[in-house]
Parts: structure tokens; C-alpha cells; sequence
């Protein structure tokens, strides 16, 4: 090109009469030409500057520096863009913007983005405000009660959430962890299910693990009598490192008939009374078997003490007497309580 002969020649003069080291006039034609595409491929490749934005911006919230790479044209990495969740302004993504301990000022932004419409901000009075758990707005006079889960750092697509609305409570495990990663605005899709428990139509409960194993995540999603479809407000994210475990006999001290009663003229699905809950056990507890006075029985895995129940006692009394055996991985009793 004609500028790049005018400048070659000019760089050759200054060479000449630099008394400093020998400049190579071709290396920096060619520095000059490497700055240009660069600044081209920020200025109108807007996918590939939306993802060197987003890492940058990632980066910053970690704490971390990292050296900027070489530009790669044909990095097909560069391009892709999941169309399912988008980052949310000011939070990591994935794990790193869930399970952290945040600000009542953070959590009032993180739920203003979530629940635009809602002009009120979160009660001040839980101890520990935790991206992934659910928490009440302060309620002024006139208001319904409503519940922020706290946001991560995935917004869900509108195509996703509603999925998740036509199929509140899902049959398979993968539709679950799609609905669990809407609530809590965290992409869960490709954490491991430890455990999980179905009552088809009414609930279901699961237990889940990151890749990287240090979050675990507990999800309820129920269909109550009067709040239709939503998540359990027991559902959290919380670190592996700080999750404890509560003996059989915490778990069950009492086997209650259960935490909602059914509504014939709401829930044709729904006889008796729904107990849902997640938590943590003994290691040596390998299955759970319950069975209600009313008769009947519903047992549940666990894996490393995790537990998720999802279960619809029929016995209309809600009789808290109902019968818990815990068995090991051989199937011998571990503990027998109530009955």
C-alpha cells in the first residue's frame, strides 16, 4: 500500500540517524498492522467484544489480572454465545456468583434487577444474606407478601423461564436443574445430581454438586394450594466447606403427615398431605424408608448423607406417626424411628 511505502522510507531515514539501537522498520510495519486488526475486531465484531467485555469484567470482580492473548480470527470460542442465560451487570458468572455472603445494599440491587416492579426493598433482619437464598421484601400496608431469590450471575433467557413455567415441576432430573438454574439465576445444568425425589404433578426435590465440588445446591420446587408453582423457600446455595450434618434423629424427630394439605378444588393430584425437604444425614445412611400409619411406604437414596424428599402422605389425619428406618449400603437397619 502507498502509506505503508511512505512510511516504510521514513522509518528507513530515522533509522539511519538514530544513534540508538538499529530500528527494523518491517517489524514495526508489521506491529502496526497486528494493532489495526485488533482494534477492527473490538470496534465491529460485536459478539467477540461482548465476550472479551464480559471476561474482562470477571476478572475485576475476582481480584484477578490475566495477560491478554493473541487474537485468534478462527477461534470459534470467540463467536459462541449461550443463548439461554446472559451476564447480569456487577456478579461473576456461574458458581463464583452464587453462595457468596453480600451487603443488604447488594441484595436490594441484585433483587431490584430481578423484580423491577417491585419498589420495596429486602427485610434487613436475616443474618446471613447469601446469593441463592430466598429472602421477603419489607411489606408497607396494602402489600401482598413476595420473596426475592437472591440472584446469581446468570439471567435466564425469557425462552427458558418459560419452560419453566409450562413445566413447573418436571419429570426428569436435566428439566429440574433447568428450572432450579431460572430461580436462582444460576446456570445448574451441568451440576451432579447427588439425589432427588418425585411426586409427579406436586413436587420435586434434589441435591446437586458443581463441577468443581466446592457448592452444593438444594432445590424444591412445589405446587402449594394457594401460591401455585414456586420454589422453596428452604432451596439454597450454599459451599461444600461449610455444610454440617444433622443426626437421623434431627431429621426425623417427629415424621409429620406434612407441611401442605391438599386442595381438592386446586389440586386433583393431590390427596392427602405434600412434605418436601433437603438436608444432610450420617454417611453411613444409604436409604431411607418411610411409611405412614395410613399405610403404605416411599423410601429415598442417599448419597453421602444428602437426602431429598418429596413425599404425599396419604393419610388425610396428618398423623405425625409415621415409621423411619434408616438402612446402610448393605441393607442392614441403621435406626428405626416412630411407628
Amino acid at each position: 500500500m502507498d502509506d505503508e511505502r511512505v512510511v516504510g522510507a521514513e522509518l528507513e531515514r530515522l533509522a539511519a540517524n538514530d544513534p540508538l539501537a538499529p530500528i527494523d522498520p518491517q517489524a514495526m510495519l508489521t506491529r502496526g498492522r497486528r494493532s489495526r486488526r485488533t482494534r477492527r475486531l473490538l470496534s465491529g465484531g460485536g459478539g467477540i467484544a461482548a465476550v472479551a467485555v464480559i471476561a474482562l469484567g470477571a476478572s475485576a470482580l475476582n481480584g484477578q489480572t490475566a495477560a491478554t492473548p493473541e487474537p485468534q480470527i478462527a477461534s470459534p470460542r470467540t463467536t459462541t454465545a449461550d443463548p439461554d442465560f446472559t451476564a447480569v451487570p456487577g456478579v461473576p458468572r456461574g458458581e463464583d456468583g452464587a453462595g457468596a455472603t453480600l451487603a443488604l445494599a447488594e441484595v436490594n440491587r441484585r433483587c431490584s434487577l430481578r423484580n423491577p416492579a417491585v419498589e420495596r426493598p429486602v427485610r434487613p433482619a436475616a443474618p446471613n444474606l447469601q446469593s441463592g437464598t430466598t429472602v421477603q421484601y419489607d411489606l408497607r400496608r396494602g402489600d401482598h407478601a413476595a420473596n426475592c431469590t437472591i440472584p446469581g450471575g446468570d439471567r435466564p433467557s425469557a425462552a427458558l423461564a418459560e419452560a419453566a413455567r409450562k413445566d413447573p415441576v418436571p419429570k426428569t432430573v436435566a428439566d429440574q436443574l433447568r428450572n432450579c438454574s431460572v430461580h436462582f439465576w444460576t446456570d445448574l445444568r451441568n451440576w451432579k445430581v447427588l439425589t432427588s425425589d418425585l411426586q409427579p404433578g406436586l413436587a420435586s426435590a434434589l441435591v446437586a454438586k458443581s463441577p468443581s465440588g466446592r457448592s452444593i445446591v438444594t432445590c424444591i420446587l412445589e405446587i402449594t394450594p394457594y401460591e401455585g408453582p414456586q420454589l422453596s423457600a428452604d432451596s439454597r446455595i450454599l459451599r461444600t466447606a461449610n455444610t454440617g450434618r444433622n443426626t437421623f434423629s434431627q431429621v426425623f424427630t417427629t415424621i409429620p403427615g406434612g407441611q401442605h394439605g391438599c386442595s381438592p378444588t386446586t389440586h386433583d393430584k393431590c390427596k392427602g398431605w405434600l412434605y418436601t425437604q433437603t438436608g444432610r444425614m450420617p454417611s453411613n445412611v444409604a436409604r431411607v424408608r418411610i411409611e405412614p400409619i395410613a399405610g403404605g411406604k416411599h423410601d429415598i437414596t442417599v448419597t453421602d448423607g444428602w437426602f431429598a424428599l418429596a413425599w404425599l402422605s396419604s393419610d388425610s389425619q396428618a398423623r405425625p406417626d409415621a415409621k423411619a428406618t434408616a438402612y446402610d449400603k448393605n441393607g442392614k437397619v441403621v435406626q428405626v424411628l416412630g411407628g
